[in-house]
């Protein structure tokens, strides 16, 4: 908490631990793609987190270094459960249950603490109805929602109809669908025609997510699937108002061909069902929120990988945010939406983000 307002971490990553996903990925072995260049310390600092690193990220560490934040809950993503089961080294099965090995795992990681931790679960890609059995799994272990990378996996787009068998499970069990980008992937992607980090990293996060949104529009997943939640993670916001913009224009364009089965506008579907994420460094999120509106804008820290701010994350945000958003928008991004949104509610309770004290 800070100043009376509760946090929710809307999008925060585990450490996992080095034996989760060593049958698919053995020690010694890469299946990451990265320039070598890449920052790699946590938070750009070690000593910072020397108790996580001395007590393995266990959640009791975690849960400390969230205190440290005045973090009063989080939502937690993989970090090499980013990469590893979508690697084009693994079949379809080992893909799957490296997916599953990981939600088993960040299940009994947050149980410890459930009124404080939740963890996104993975599905693989390769294989829809491999995809299907494991959103089962994720529904089963009471995880809200799963995670889903955005880039041109098994040479298909997240809007091919191919994944209409996922979606629907997922807006079944009422599961939300968080595409989350991370450089490094052994898979193609928008940043290949570069080889230093910068041009690579610059291109990852925001591109790949403007080409899942794209695709899905498009591709008719929001007018099939209109109980679908989507959050897209971790690019910033600066881009969303102006690539709604241009998809809005494009579908009046082409209204009578390739748009034509599309009832609502990109602006409309995203107002419908989708929410984006800022973080401590977005210098545009006042401009997003003014857009779709802060009840489709959360914060999230990104702890603890390399680019996060460690322990000022909340406090540099909210630093901003009170000289250009209401206190009522406020509340919103830091507690009420991603609260909402993830369907957290009886888990981390409900009630006014702003509280007295």
């Amino acid at each position: 908490m800070r100043n009376g307002l509760r946090i929710l971490d809307a999008d925060a990553h585990v450490i996992e631990p080095g034996g989760l996903f060593a049958e698919w990925a053995p020690p010694g072995t890469s299946l990451l793609n990265l320039p070598p260049t890449t920052p790699v310390v946590p938070c750009g600092d070690f000593d910072a987190l020397a108790d996580q690193f001395q007590n393995g990220f266990d959640a009791p560490s975690y849960l400390r270094a969230m205190d440290a934040q005045g973090i009063d809950a989080v939502v937690l993503y993989p970090s090499m459960g980013l990469f590893v089961p979508f690697s084009k080294a693994l079949s379809a099965a080992e893909s799957a249950d490296a997916c599953r090995a990981y939600n088993q795992w960040i299940a009994g990681y947050c149980s410890g603490e459930p009124s404080r931790m939740a963890g996104i679960g993975i599905v693989p890609l390769a294989e829809v109805g491999r995809a299907v059995a494991v959103a089962d799994q994720v529904a089963s272990l009471g995880l809200p929602g799963v995670m889903v990378r955005p880039n041109q996996l098994y040479g298909r787009n997240l809007g091919d109809a191919v994944y209409d068998p996922l979606y629907d499970a997922l807006a079944g069990h009422g599961l939300i669908l968080a595409v989350h980008e991370g450089l490094g992937v052994d898979a193609p992607t928008i940043g290949d025609r570069f080889m230093s980090f910068t041009e690579r990293h610059a291109c990852s996060h925001p591109m790949e997510q403007m080409a899942a949104l794209l695709s899905m529009f498009v591709g008719g997943v929001f007018e099939r699937h209109p109980d679908l939640r989507v959050a897209f993670l971790e690019s910033g916001t600066g881009w969303l108002p102006y690539w709604l913009h241009r998809l809005d224009e494009h579908r009046e364009w082409t209204e009578a061909t390739e748009c034509a089965g599309l009832s609502c506008s990109a602006t409309e579907y995203f107002a419908r069902q989708c929410i984006i994420s800022t973080d401590p460094d977005d210098a545009l999120f006042a401009l997003a929120i003014r857009s779709v509106g802060a009840d489709h804008v959360v914060w999230a820290s990104d702890f603890p990988h390399p680019d996060a701010l460690f322990p000022n994350a909340a406090d540099s945000f909210l630093a901003a945010a009170s000289d250009q958003l209401s206190p009522a928008d406020v509340g919103a991004v830091m507690w009420d939406t991603p609260l909402s949104f993830y369907g957290l509610e009886s888990r981390f309770g409900s009630g006014a983000a702003v509280t007295a004290g």
